[in-house]
């Protein structure tokens, strides 16, 4: 066995580190197996500050009142790197912007639920691998008994008028879909089912909701086996060079990758 091989025999795995294995191989190698420290970005700065902030208004660290307060007071503290450049609009300012309103209008209503975790750590198998995730928000409707994980995101998905997610967005909600459905075996484990996933898409001041499924749960789990497959066969570690994500999203950007366009 070769030091690569070992490295991914002793892993924890997560639905993001196997999901990014699509994004360039190579940056995943670079990552994972040559443990290269990753850079974080704008749009990955924005969500985390927001999170945060979600997380503690759940906890009751933070009330309604406080929220944009903490808000513009850490904005430049937690995102120090530039946005990508646009030639049409101020992209830190659009998003400055859209977290002040998300803030002044959070429909993050919990009076009727029983909050079961706030950032909860699952634990799980697949196969024989062990995984780790975590929760943004998991709650039990006190009428319904009900469990239901939620998610914040910070993306946009668009919403067409008869409910349906466009077709251009469908591949990016699967990749939504497949991260709580892993989650959510270890909840079924704990609690026993889970009846619904709902997605707060706060920048965009939306929400998503869809019921349990038993054939998508088990999509999302026949993937991470065949993603662990192709990761475990890989031999190449291709690049897939492309300018704007090699330049403004790529964790691996400052690292003098040979292949960045």
């Amino acid at each position: 066995m070769d030091e690569l091989d070992f490295l991914l025999d002793t892993m924890t795995w997560s639905f993001s580190r196997l999901n990014s294995y699509y994004n360039c191989p190579y940056e995943w190698r670079l990552h994972y197996l040559e443990c290269n420290k990753s850079e974080n970005g704008f749009f990955g700065e924005y969500g985390s500050l927001i999170h945060t902030i979600l997380e503690k208004y759940a906890k009751g660290e933070l009330s309604l009142f406080d929220l944009n307060q903490y808000y513009e007071e850490h904005f430049n503290e937690c995102i120090p790197h530039d946005a990508p450049p646009n030639k049409y609009v101020d992209i830190r300012q659009s998003y400055y912007d859209k977290g002040i309103e998300y803030l002044n209008n959070i429909d993050l209503y919990l009076e009727k639920y029983e909050i079961l975790g706030v950032e909860k750590e699952v634990n799980f198998k697949i196969g024989d691998k062990d995984f780790v995730g975590y929760i943004d928000l998991l709650i039990k409707d006190k009428d319904t008994n009900e469990i239901v994980i939620i998610d914040h995101k910070s993306a946009s998905i668009k919403i067409l008028k008869n409910g349906n997610i466009s077709k251009s967005d469908q591949q990016h909600f699967l990749e939504f879909k497949r991260q709580l459905y892993l989650y959510s075996i270890s909840i079924i484990k704990e609690y026993g089912s889970v009846s619904k996933l709902k997605w707060n898409m706060f920048k965009d001041q939306k929400w998503i909701e869809i019921p349990w499924k038993q054939e998508e749960f088990d999509e999302a789990i026949q993937w991470a086996k065949d993603t662990l497959d192709l990761i475990e066969n890989e031999v190449l570690w291709l690049p897939n060079p492309d300018y704007y994500y090699c330049h403004y999203l790529c964790g691996q950007r400052n690292n003098a990758c040979e292949y960045k366009p």
